[in-house]
């Protein structure tokens, strides 16, 4: 028989159980057969780099450094058998982080919340199916979120050592990610909202800041030294100014279009399972207002400064919002306890409310999920006509694995954008065929094209009147070796373009 009351054993239990499970999941969907893409690979490159040299290297320093410097004493610790196997370790460790961050989420709702209530904000992050999939790209986003929700969870237990330890933390998300940064300016005004100015407690503060700045400025310095900027603070300066500008040339639209798309996303981020407590938490965290849960709306208003500068800027992506799920899961508490309060059976109540998430989320994923399918024969594709191509335009889709082909196996390797003998190139300027292939001639001697969504409509005309265009000569078909997906490759004959362009 269930019992109002759950002891520390059955906590503990309880938790290790739901970071099983959300462990589990992972692991479930994890894709063993593919290698890394897009951000992924670009920090898989890095890290290799810094093996390879044994420091950080001079030929380039990207925004974002800190995960790749994780991933090299890890990759540096390990001896595996080659390159596809390293990129799978990758995404191990990216998966543990996510998991390891239930703890301070755990911690976090456990100081406004009882054991078992706490135990519903662990599920919801443990099974939301967004964050499921990041976890398996490899990709900066759980180190992020571990080291930010760490910052504060231990700044919020204040003591000396924990005041420095949270501004330590807060440095190092800096360098996983450069919206890091918010982290100090929004830690800096609830350290004086909580303690007022005084000398005893700039004792304190000074040290603290000491301690984040140390840690960052060799970074800083390294970044500024080999690419011209810090990509942190010259960062936000170069945001604001840019904001400024478009604020004075009264380009409102641009602004009110930001406004617009950080509403879509931040909407469409609480499907499926915070919509249904997020907003009545809301409600219920303005009724119970405290000094430390207006610390928590500092938070989000802090950190929503550098995602609606992404979405004025016209970015198109979810990804910026994962940062508040520990808040946003925090705030669902609310909502829960209300509910929860209105019967006699908690305990059952909390068990339903967990196995609900956990149908729920998986339910969404299924129907979100990537078809892995589909992107096993992407693979198997570029892995065939990587070998009949030197330079395709670019598609997020048909072309996406062909980096990947180029990777060796042997360990370590070195390997930076220019290094790559296939090259790709964007067609976001263009909106005709022969322009693109006109200002890309250098590099540009194929084309790789699919019935694909994302595709412009210039190189869908050619995947579906393939006949219209002389010049191109088609090398593979993907229809003729069995492949569901259909993807076509045509190697430009600039003899004949040259030829149709002076008609």
């Amino acid at each position: 028989m269930l019992v109002s009351k759950l002891n520390k054993f059955e906590i503990k239990i309880s938790f290790l159980l739901i970071f099983l499970i959300g462990l589990g999941l992972r692991l479930f969907y994890f894709p063993f057969e593919l290698p890394l893409i897009a951000d992924g690979m670009d920090n898989f490159t890095y890290a290799t780099a810094i093996n390879f040299y044994g420091h950080l290297p001079n030929e380039e320093a990207p925004a974002n450094i800190g995960w790749s410097i994780f991933l090299s004493f890890w990759f540096w610790l390990v001896d595996l058998d080659g390159s596809i196997d390293y990129m799978q370790f990758q995404r191990i460790l990216s998966i543990v982080l996510s998991c390891l961050t239930t703890i301070p989420i755990y911690y976090l709702c456990r100081k406004f919340f009882s054991n078992k209530i706490s135990l519903v904000g662990v599920a919801l992050f443990a099974f939301e199916p967004r964050l499921i999939l990041n976890s398996t790209l490899g990709i900066t986003e759980p180190l992020f979120i571990l080291l930010g929700i760490s910052s504060l969870v231990i700044f919020l237990k204040y003591s000396t050592k924990g005041i420095l330890i949270a501004f330590a933390l807060a440095s190092f998300t800096t360098i996983v990610r450069s919206e890091g940064i918010f982290l100090l300016i929004t830690i800096s005004i609830l350290f004086f909202l909580k303690f007022k100015l005084s000398k005893d407690i700039l004792k304190t503060y000074l040290p603290a800041l000491i301690i984040f700045l140390l840690l960052l400025t060799p970074i800083s310095m390294y970044k500024t030294e080999v690419s011209g900027n810090d990509a942190m603070f010259d960062r936000i300066a170069g945001a604001t100014n840019e904001v400024i500008t478009i604020s004075n040339d009264n380009n409102d639209n641009k602004i009110l279009d930001g406004i617009t798309l950080f509403i879509k996303y931040l909407g469409w981020i609480l499907i499926p399972i915070f919509l249904l407590f997020l907003p009545f938490g809301m409600i219920q965290l303005f009724r119970k207002r405290t000094k430390e849960l207006n610390f928590i709306l500092i938070f989000l208003v802090s950190s929503s400064i550098p995602i609606l500068y992404a979405y004025i800027v016209q970015a198109q992506d979810t990804r910026y919002f994962y940062f508040f799920y520990p808040i946003f899961c925090l705030i669902s508490l609310f909502a829960v306890e209300n509910y929860v309060s209105r019967v006699v059976k908690k305990n059952i109540l909390i068990l339903f409310l967990i196995m609900g998430i956990l149908v729920a989320s998986v339910a969404f994923y299924e129907y979100e999920k990537i078809d892995y399918e589909k992107e096993n024969e992407l693979n198997d594709i570029a892995q065939i006509i990587s070998n009949k191509i030197s330079g395709t335009n670019f598609h997020p889709n048909e072309t996406k694995y062909i980096r990947a082909t180029e990777i060796p196996e042997k360990w370590p390797f070195l390997f930076f954008d220019e290094d790559y003998k296939i090259k790709s190139i964007s067609t976001k300027e263009y909106d005709n065929l022969e322009n693109f292939i006109l200002n890309s001639k250098n590099d540009l001697t194929h084309l790789v094209v699919g019935n694909s969504d994302n595709l412009p409509m210039f190189l869908l005309d050619v995947y579906e009147h393939e006949e219209k265009y002389e010049y191109l000569i088609k090398i593979f078909d993907s229809k003729e070796k069995g492949f569901k997906n259909h993807v076509k490759v045509f190697e430009i004959d600039f003899e004949k373009f040259n030829l149709n362009i002076k008609k």
